[in-house]
C-alpha cells in the first residue's frame, strides 16, 4: 500500500514508519471494538474519546510530517496538510488535558481555533495537490466540478446547517463558532468533490483515500453538530471513531503511489451522470423548501447549483453541435463538400456487408478527370478548384440516392454503386457519367470540356474487400486512360499493377543494360497517294518473363525513377540506326521519336541529338521530335529554349495530341513546330460524330493558314481516311494503314505500299 520511495528509506526509518502505522491501526481498531461492540464497558469511554484519539492524531501528524520532509514529490501540499492535522491534534490534546475537564467549557475556545485551523490548511493542500490537473481542462469539466461542489454543499447545508442555526443560542461568538464548522465542512466537501469532478471521477489510491478521509471528518463534524443542535453536551463515541478513521485515511493517502495527471475525459458517462445527480439533488432541496422552510444559504446554494447545471447543459449542447460539425468535417472534403476517402471507405465496407447478406452484387467506380493537370497549369489552381466543385452536382444527377459519391483526392472521385448492381448497371452508370461530364463547364467565363476515365470493379467477382475493390477499380481506370476507351471493367490479365509491378520496378535498369528495349514502327502515309513517308518509333520492352510490354506499363515507371532520359536516348539511337538502314536501301523515311518532360528540361538534349545524328550519318531532317502539349508547362522558358535550338539544327518538331490541351492556339503561335498531330480521340469517330468531324476540319484549316503540316492519328477505317484526304490532311497514321510493327515485319508493307525514294 505504501508509496514506492518509502522502500528507499534507511532501514531504521522504514521500520519506524511501519511501526507508527501499526500503532495507529491498533489504536483505531481497539477504539472501534470498544465503540461498536461495547468491549470494556463505560469505564473506557473517556480514555477512548480523549487519549486514544489524541494518540491517533499525534501518530497521524508524525506520519504526514515525515512524508512531507522525506519525499520530494508533492512536498508543498503535504506540508500544508501536515500542519493542519498537527494543529487539529493539538486542539484535541488541549481539550483532553484542560478544557474538557471544565464544568462549562468556553465557546469559542483555544481548541476551536486549533480545530478550525485544519480547514484553511487542508484547502491549500488540496488545491496544491490538484493544481497540475487544472491546466487545459475544458470549461465543461470546470462546470461539472462547480455543479458537484454546489450540489453537495446545498444538500449539506439543508441537512446540517439548518438544524444548527435553529438551535443556535448564546453569544454571537458562540453562534459564529458553531456555524463555522458546518460551513468549513461544506467548503471542504465541495472542494474535494470538485477536484474529483476535474479528474473525471477517476480516482487513484491517493485521491480516493484523501477524499474519503476528509469526507469521514465531515461526517464526524455533522454528527457532533447535530448533537449540539439537540442540546447534547458531549460528543458521541461514534463521532470520535469517525474522527480517528478520517485522519487515519489521510495518513494512508500520504504514502500512496501518485496517480497519473490525465485530464478528465468529457465524453465519459460519469462526467455527465454524476453532476446531473447533484443537480437533481439541488432541485429536490428546492422542492423540499416548499414544505419545510430551509435557511437562506441552502436556498441560495440550491439555486446556484441549478443555474450552473443549466449553463452546463447549454455548454454540452454547444459542444455536441461542435462535435457533430467536427465529425462531419472529418469525413467531408473541404473543397467539394462531398464525402472524403475515409467516409467512402466506410460506406464501401457497409455496402459489401449488405451485399454479402443479400447475396447480391455491387460495384465500385473510380472516376479520374482527363488532362486536369493541364487546366491547373494553364488557368491556375483556382480554376481547377472551381471545376472540381462543379463535378459533384453533375455526377449526383446520374446516381441513385443510395449510391455514395466521394472525392478521393486531387481530380479523382469514387462511387459506391450500392446493391443490387451488376456489370451492366455499372457500365450504364459509367457511360452516363462520361456523358454528363462531356457537357461544357463554365469556369472563369470559359466553356471547358472535360473528359473522364472510369474504372469499374465488381463485388464479389473481382474482390471481396474494400481495399482490394478500390485498388482494382483504380487499375481499371488507368487502363481506360491509357487505352483511351473512357471506361473499363477490371480484368486480371491486364493488371500489371499487382503481380508484375514489383518485378518491373526491379528489372527496369536491367532492361537497358541487356538490350531488352526494342522499337516498333508505325508508318505515316500521304493521305492522297498512300505513299509511306515516315514512321513513328514506339518503345517496347521484351521482358524475359512477362513477354512484350506496352509503353503505358513501363514509361510511368521510367519517369518516376529518373530513367526516362536513358530510355529516350536508347529509343532514339535504335530508331536512327534503323532509319540509316532504310536510307541505305534507298527509302527516304523520316523517323519520329517521343520525348518526355525530363528530356525537354535537359539543356544537353540538342547536343545529344546532334551526336546521335552524326553517329548514324543522317541529316537533321531525318528526325522528328514529338512533344506533347502537357509537357510544355513544367518550365516554359527553359523548354522553349531547348526547342528553339533543335529547330535551328534542322530537326523537325511535332506537337503531339493536339486539341486535348487548354492553350493549343497559343502554343501554335509561339512554338517552332512544323507539324501538328490531331489527337486520335477526335479522329476515331469523326466519320460518325459531327462534332469530332468539325474539330478535325477546323484544325486542318488552321494548320494550313499557319503553314504547318497535319498528321491525323487513330485512322481506323478507309472512310475516315478518305474524309481526311478530302479535307486536306497531309499525313495519316493508324490501324487502317498498319499497327506498330518491328522493322523486319514492316519491310513487306513498305514494298507493297511504296515508299518515297531517296534522291
Amino acid at each position: 500500500m505504501m508509496f514506492t520511495p518509502a522502500g528507499t528509506l534507511p532501514a531504521r526509518q522504514r521500520h519506524a514508519l511501519a511501526g507508527t502505522f501499526t500503532a495507529m491501526a491498533v489504536v483505531i481498531v481497539a477504539a472501534a471494538i470498544h465503540t461498536l461492540l461495547g468491549v470494556g464497558g463505560s469505564r473506557l469511554d473517556a480514555p477512548t474519546q480523549n487519549w486514544a484519539s489524541c494518540a491517533v492524531y499525534v501518530l497521524v501528524a508524525g506520519i504526514v510530517v515525515f512524508r512531507a520532509f522525506r519525499i520530494a514529490e508533492a512536498r508543498a501540499p503535504w506540508v500544508m496538510i501536515a500542519v493542519g492535522i498537527s494543529l487539529y491534534g493539538a486542539g484535541n490534546l488541549v481539550w483532553s488535558l484542560w478544557l474538557g475537564n471544565l464544568a462549562n467549557p468556553p465557546i469559542p475556545s483555544v481548541s476551536d481555533g486549533l480545530w478550525l485551523a485544519l480547514y484553511p490548511m487542508s484547502y491549500v493542500g488540496i488545491a496544491l495537490l490538484a493544481r497540475h490537473h487544472w491546466r487545459g481542462i475544458p470549461a465543461g469539466v470546470w462546470l461539472d466540478g462547480i455543479v458537484a461542489g454546489l450540489g453537495i454543499a446545498c444538500v449539506g447545508a439543508a441537512l446540517v446547517l439548518g438544524p444548527v442555526l435553529d438551535a443556535a443560542t448564546g453569544s454571537l461568538s458562540a453562534v459564529a463558532t458553531n456555524i463555522a464548522y458546518p460551513i468549513a465542512d461544506l467548503v471542504l466537501t465541495a472542494l474535494v468533490v470538485g477536484v474529483f469532478s476535474l479528474r473525471g471521477w477517476r480516482l487513484d489510491r491517493t485521491w480516493a483515500l484523501l477524499g474519503a478521509g476528509f469526507l469521514v471528518l465531515t461526517v464526524a463534524d455533522s454528527i457532533v453538530l447535530l448533537q449540539v443542535a439537540q442540546n447534547s453536551s458531549s460528543s458521541s463515541q461514534v463521532a470520535n471513531l469517525f474522527y480517528m478513521a478520517g485522519v487515519g485515511l489521510i495518513a494512508l493517502a500520504a504514502w500512496q503511489r501518485p496517480g497519473t495527471s490525465d485530464l478528465a475525459r468529457t465524453e465519459s458517462l460519469s462526467t455527465l451522470l454524476v453532476p446531473a445527480a447533484f443537480a437533481l439533488a439541488a432541485v429536490a432541496v428546492l422542492g423540499y423548501d416548499h414544505f419545510v422552510r430551509l435557511g437562506l444559504l441552502s436556498f441560495v446554494l440550491a439555486m446556484l447549483t441549478v443555474l450552473a447545471a443549466l449553463l452546463r447543459t447549454a455548454l454540452a449542447f454547444r459542444d455536441r453541435q461542435s462535435f457533430n460539425e467536427t465529425r462531419r468535417q472529418a469525413v467531408t472534403d473541404d473543397l467539394t463538400e462531398l464525402p472524403n476517402r475515409r467516409l467512402f471507405q466506410r460506406r464501401l465496407e457497409e455496402a459489401i456487408a449488405r451485399s454479402a447478406l443479400a447475396g447480391d452484387g455491387m460495384a465500385v467506380l473510380i472516376v479520374d478527370l482527363d488532362r486536369f493537370k493541364e487546366l491547373n497549369d494553364t488557368l491556375g489552381h483556382s480554376s481547377g478548384d472551381e471545376l472540381l466543385r462543379q463535378i459533384g452536382p453533375r455526377l449526383v444527377e446520374v446516381l441513385r440516392p443510395s449510391d455514395t459519391l466521394a472525392r478521393l483526392g486531387g481530380d479523382e472521385f469514387g462511387i459506391v454503386v450500392d446493391t443490387p448492381s451488376d456489370e451492366a448497371d455499372a457500365l450504364r452508370i459509367a457511360d452516363r457519367i462520361r456523358d454528363v461530364l462531356s457537357e461544357p463547364f463554365d469556369v472563369q467565363d470559359l466553356a471547358l470540356q472535360v473528359g473522364a476515365s472510369v474504372g469499374i470493379a465488381l463485388y464479389p467477382a473481382h474482390a471481396d474487400t474494400a481495399g482490394e475493390l478500390m485498388r482494382r477499380a483504380d487499375v481499371a481506370m488507368y487502363q481506360a486512360k491509357s487505352a483511351h476507351t473512357g471506361r473499363e471493367l477490371y480484368a486480371s490479365e491486364r493488371d500489371t499493377h499487382s503481380r508484375d509491378r514489383l518485378t518491373l520496378a526491379a528489372d527496369r535498369e536491367r532492361a537497358l543494360r541487356r538490350d531488352e528495349i526494342e522499337v516498333h514502327f508505325q508508318p505515316k502515309a500521304d493521305s492522297r497517294t498512300g505513299e509511306i513517308v515516315g514512321v513513328e518509333a514506339l518503345a517496347r520492352w521484351r521482358h524475359p518473363l512477362l513477354g512484350l510490354l506496352q509503353p503505358d506499363v513501363f514509361i510511368p515507371l521510367a519517369e518516376s525513377t529518373g530513367l526516362i532520359r536513358s530510355l529516350t536516348r536508347r529509343v532514339t539511337d535504335l530508331a536512327l540506326a534503323q532509319c540509316k538502314t532504310w536510307h541505305r536501301a534507298g527509302f527516304a523515311l523520316h523517323v519520329s521519336v517521343n520525348v518526355a518532360v525530363a528530356d525537354l528540361l535537359d539543356v544537353d538534349l540538342p547536343a545529344q541529338i546532334v551526336a546521335a545524328l552524326e553517329r548514324h550519318e543522317l541529316p537533321a531532317g531525318a528526325l522528328v521530335v514529338e512533344v506533347t502539349e502537357s509537357s510544355l508547362f513544367s518550365d516554359p522558358v527553359r523548354i522553349q529554349d531547348v526547342l528553339t535550338q533543335l529547330e535551328a539544327l534542322g530537326v523537325s518538331l511535332s506537337l503531339d495530341d493536339f486539341g486535348t490541351g487548354f492553350s493549343s492556339l497559343g502554343h501554335l503561335k509561339t512554338l517552332p513546330v512544323r507539324e501538328i498531330k490531331i489527337d486520335r480521340s477526335f479522329v476515331v469517330q469523326m466519320a460518325s460524330n459531327t462534332a469530332d468531324s468539325a474539330i478535325v476540319h477546323a484544325t486542318i484549316q488552321l494548320a494550313h493558314r499557319l503553314g504547318k503540316s497535319v498528321v491525323a492519328e487513330g485512322v481506323e477505317d478507309d472512310d475516315t481516311w478518305k474524309q481526311l484526304a478530302k479535307a486536306g490532311c497531309h499525313l495519316i497514321q493508324g490501324f487502317a494503314l498498319s499497327p506498330p510493327l518491328p522493322a523486319a515485319e514492316l519491310a513487306p508493307l513498305l514494298v507493297e505500299l511504296g515508299v518515297r525514294r531517296a534522291a
